[in-house]
């Protein structure tokens, strides 16, 4: 069943004080309030921050915002200060169980400051790693997290969406009216919650991704009457992505963010069945990158595979495809094909390399 993934609300820097916490609580209860109204129920309700070089102010603030609001909301402010520094960032993020963060990097050295200070010297609870991403090229501004970024500096909501169903039944069953019609509704009622609350809304990051039995990899098997990595795997994804920038310029749609098929291996229960066959390997995943596909997402990695050279390839990537990827990863000390529990997830598999 098709449904919003997630709302989230750009706050501007201005917004990002002390001062400003109850203006930030009076925006998210308007949204609630807007959103109630029009029918309009997403999955997870997020706030996106501009970038932060403080982590210490970073810190205050976070500890005032989380004594506010409630569980159900999730927050992303990615880090752009001094890289010597992220053992700081990443005690945060362990801290609070509802922050996000992510680093840019587009060179060998902070690559490697990076992959030192999280990967290597802070051996954290495997969960944490969820919530952390390197961001390999520019800002992207989505709502997804943490990829994420708010590089307008502006206030605004966009959104995301699970809508693997619809593409499955468009792509198999003859039912693309249904996937039009759903879409061309949610941009609707978008802007009817906009209105309403007085927050541009921003656009729909139109990526395809997985939510569990919801599956994006069965898409693709199902192209090519086959397990994903067999002839005709890469030429399935980029029909994939085609049939995203087809949508969006075919209904106009509003469109912010990645717009690119999303293969993150722990939320979507095909691609775990694969790795834990081991039909399915990370080099695979990072292959599947170069062509069209966000990033390396929500894989879990034995720790003595070297991280560096790793993030050294999807460094590459990004100079060869000239877009922006992210690579968000689970180092653990266990083996290949060792079964890993996430909180939220539930249970995914150590790839092999």
């Amino acid at each position: 069943m098709a449904l919003i993934r997630a709302l989230a609300i750009h706050i501007p820097y201005d917004y990002r004080s002390l001062d400003s916490i109850d203006k930030n609580v009076e925006i998210v209860n308007k949204v609630r309030e807007c959103t109630k109204k029009y029918q309009f129920n997403p999955w997870t309700l997020r706030l996106i921050f501009p970038s932060a070089t403080d982590l210490h102010s970073m810190g205050k603030y976070l500890k005032e915002l989380f004594s506010v609001f409630s569980e159900d909301v999730l927050v992303s402010i990615s880090y752009d200060g001094d890289l010597s520094k992220l053992h700081q960032l990443a005690e945060l993020i362990q801290e609070y169980k509802k922050f996000y963060s992510a680093v840019r990097c587009d060179n060998d050295d902070a690559l490697q400051k990076t992959v030192s200070t999280i990967y290597i010297d802070n051996k954290l609870d495997p969960n944490t790693y969820t919530r952390f991403a390197i961001v390999i090229g520019s800002w992207i501004e989505t709502p997804y997290f943490p990829a994420t970024c708010n590089v307008s500096n502006t206030l605004g909501f966009s959104i995301s969406l699970r809508y693997v169903d619809l593409v499955y039944n468009a792509l198999f069953r003859d039912s693309r009216d249904e996937l039009f019609k759903y879409i061309q509704e949610i941009q609707n009622k978008a802007e009817q919650v906009s209105k309403c609350c007085g927050i541009p809304f921003l656009g729909i990051d139109m990526s395809l991704s997985p939510w569990r039995e919801e599956s994006v990899c069965m898409i693709i098997e199902n192209l090519i009457n086959n397990k994903i990595g067999f002839p005709g795997t890469l030429n399935a994804i980029h029909s994939l992505n085609k049939l995203i920038f087809g949508l969006i310029k075919k209904l106009e749609v509003k469109s912010i963010g990645f717009n690119e098929v999303m293969l993150p291996v722990a939320e979507d229960a095909v691609l775990n069945e694969r790795v834990k066959e081991v039909a399915l390997k990370l080099r695979d995943l990072v292959n599947y990158s170069i062509l069209c596909v966000a990033g390396l997402d929500m894989v879990a990695i034995p720790l003595n595979l070297d991280i560096y050279r790793l993030a050294i390839d999807m460094l590459t990537i990004y100079r060869v495809k000239k877009r922006t990827v992210a690579m968000r990863i689970i180092p653990v000390d266990q083996e290949p094909g060792t079964a890993l529990k996430l909180e939220n997830f539930g249970v995914t598999y150590v790839v092999y390399p």
